[in-house]
């Protein structure tokens, strides 16, 4: 018993996975969202990343517009920010995520992608960034 339990612990050790959480707060109500600003981050080089963000919210009825910080269009009630990294892995992988939505300078909801252990031989790591990225967009608005 002990030798299957010590082989099916290491077998997930060894394997890594991938791990999303949300965080909203209690009145946070994502059904009431018409747009989202999303501030381009630029240190993230993670490709199509706002491109993959701004459509998963456009498949939920979510208007987007991307700004430079410290230019915030008029009328944002809604602001998304973003960090995300990537590591070399025969290719480039994106292994963590980080979505905050704020509303009026509150952050309201957080949602999160961590590729753990850097996915070691979990071969879901190569997934494309839109299979990673759209569940976490729909976790942060509560889809």
């Amino acid at each position: 018993m002990n030798k299957i339990f010590i082989l099916a612990f290491l077998a997930t050790i060894i394997s890594g996975c991938a791990t999303t959480s949300v965080k909203q707060e209690s009145n946070f109500d994502a059904s009431q969202i018409k747009k989202i600003c999303i501030e381009n981050n630029s240190k993230v080089i993670v490709q199509n990343f706002e491109e993959i963000i701004s459509d998963r919210l456009q498949t939920h009825n979510i208007d987007t517009e991307v700004f430079l910080k410290g230019n915030k269009p008029e009328g944002c009630e809604y602001v998304l920010k973003y960090t995300a990294y990537q590591k070399w892995d025969f290719t480039m992988v994106m292994n963590k995520a980080d979505l905050y939505l704020y509303k009026n300078n509150n952050k309201v909801s957080s949602a999160n992608y961590t590729l753990n252990m850097g996915g070691f031989l979990n071969p879901t790591k190569y997934k494309s960034n839109t299979e990673k990225l759209n569940p976490v967009v729909d976790q942060l608005i509560g889809k």
